[in-house]
């Protein structure tokens, strides 16, 4: 269980360290075993170079000893993003969560030359980021599935909330012979069960920033084969994530962690953050289900 890491920030979109510091803290005392900064959950989008590179230094210096630290990158070519990612190693990162280049559409054969060509030069191993709802390019299972030999591709984060594409994914990279040294994540923490029965490794989610302690016990129930307790817990999961729906991701989150007494619930400009009735219906329904 990864946690798709907040990025605390003031009203000026200024990173707020000491929050940043505190919150990777309380996760890594409840149980998360990786964290992700700089996702979309993140906002690494929004943020400059500068401002990633200090977040990158904030979290590796705060996590505890051996957790692997995968921020996000999202350049616009390939040259990008390998000197960014050899930034983030000069920083402290372990990996990097990639994701394709939005804007035009990549074809199958042209996802795989970037990514192939980004891992060749890479100072540190790629987790693939499928996210289409922001990138508009699904990352095609073989394509997948014949990066996954590459000694720089670690896995894949999935974050499409299509199954029949997380099967099809996890079928093409079983059949290549690369599941037992290829990852694949859900982003969907939501549909953690179904992804780990179909072969998928865990989570890097952003309830883990909430309630990691529920995310785990999921993850432990279906390792454990307990599937009556993993569904029951999972069913509990979606509802908190029903309760963190209000407004534009991670305004909410932002909102639930602020009111556990960690940071503020500023978004990075110009998004908004959630209104004051917004957020106090947001904390209402996180505490009837008795989760703050």
């Amino acid at each position: 269980v990864i946690v798709a890491l907040l990025t605390p920030v003031d009203r000026e979109g200024k990173v707020d360290h000491g929050a940043l510091r505190r919150l990777v803290e309380r996760l890594a005392e409840r149980g998360v075993t990786g964290v992700s900064p700089l996702g979309s959950t993140g906002e690494g989008y929004s943020l400059g170079l500068d401002q990633r590179l200090a977040v990158v230094d904030t979290v590796a210096s705060t996590v505890t000893a051996g957790m692997p630290v995968i921020p996000g990158v999202f350049a616009h070519n390939h040259e990008q993003a390998v000197a960014e990612i050899a930034a983030y190693a000069d920083h402290g990162a372990t990996a990097v969560l990639a994701a394709p280049p939005a804007y035009y559409p990549l074809k199958a054969a042209e996802q795989e030359a970037y990514f192939s060509r980004v891992a060749d030069a890479a100072a540190l191993p790629l987790v693939l980021y499928n996210i289409p709802v922001y990138t508009k390019v699904q990352i095609a299972p073989a394509v997948a599935a014949g990066l996954a030999a590459h000694p720089r591709v670690a896995g894949l984060k999935d974050s499409g909330r299509d199954f029949g594409y997380a099967t099809r994914l996890l079928d093409a990279v079983a059949a290549a012979g690369a599941a037992a040294e290829f990852s694949v994540l859900t982003g969907a923490d939501s549909m953690l069960v179904p992804y780990m029965l179909a072969g998928a490794r865990g989570t890097i989610c952003a309830n883990a920033n909430v309630v990691p302690e529920l995310v785990v016990a999921v993850y432990d129930a279906v390792r454990a084969g307990k599937l009556d307790d993993a569904l029951r817990l999972e069913a509990r999961l979606r509802a908190v994530q029903a309760a963190l729906g209000a407004g534009t991701p991670p305004a909410a989150y932002k909102a639930a962690v602020a009111h556990a007494g960690v940071g503020e619930r500023w978004l990075v400009p110009p998004r908004l953050p959630l209104t004051d009735a917004e957020a106090a219906g947001v904390i209402d329904r996180l505490t009837a289900l008795e989760v703050l």
